[in-house]
């Protein structure tokens, strides 16, 4: 077989913004993930993760743990005039606390309802990180 059925095809390794990708649902959505020196945005995207996704919401909230504790952090949506008004499929925060907790290997879940449906998404710590050393786990 030359061509792989479409239900079996692959989404991409990372998201449109090279983010890490959340499966949401059984890949019927996937929220990007990107954290930079500007702080954490996500981004919700269809099943194939290569399409923006907006969906009424004025924030996104994460809920992370880290050495026993446990915080939730909230992720404002961000504006586009591409999008319906009050819709949006970025959400960002600048939150110092947050890029803490991720930088420290914090993991979570993602909460999102999308046309009705509530999704949850499982977050961990990015490899991509410098230091990090993958000799902690066993991948």
């Amino acid at each position: 077989m030359d061509e792989m059925p479409p239900e079996m095809e692959m989404h991409p390794e990372h998201g449109p913004h090279g983010g890490e990708l959340i499966e949401l649902g059984k890949e019927a959505y996937h929220i990007e993930f990107v954290h930079s020196d500007a702080g954490v945005t996500m981004y919700t995207l269809d099943g194939t993760a290569t399409e923006p996704v907006s969906i009424p919401a004025e924030t996104l909230t994460v809920s992370l743990k880290l050495e026993g504790k446990v915080k939730s952090f909230d992720l404002a949506a961000v504006a586009s005039p591409a999008e319906e008004s009050g819709k949006a499929s970025a959400f960002a925060s600048a939150d110092p606390d947050l890029s803490d907790w991720m930088d420290r290997g914090a993991e979570g879940v993602i909460v999102v309802n999308i046309d009705g449906k509530s999704f949850t998404g499982n977050l961990s710590h990015d490899h991509g990180h410098e230091g990090h050393d993958h000799d902690e786990h066993d991948h």
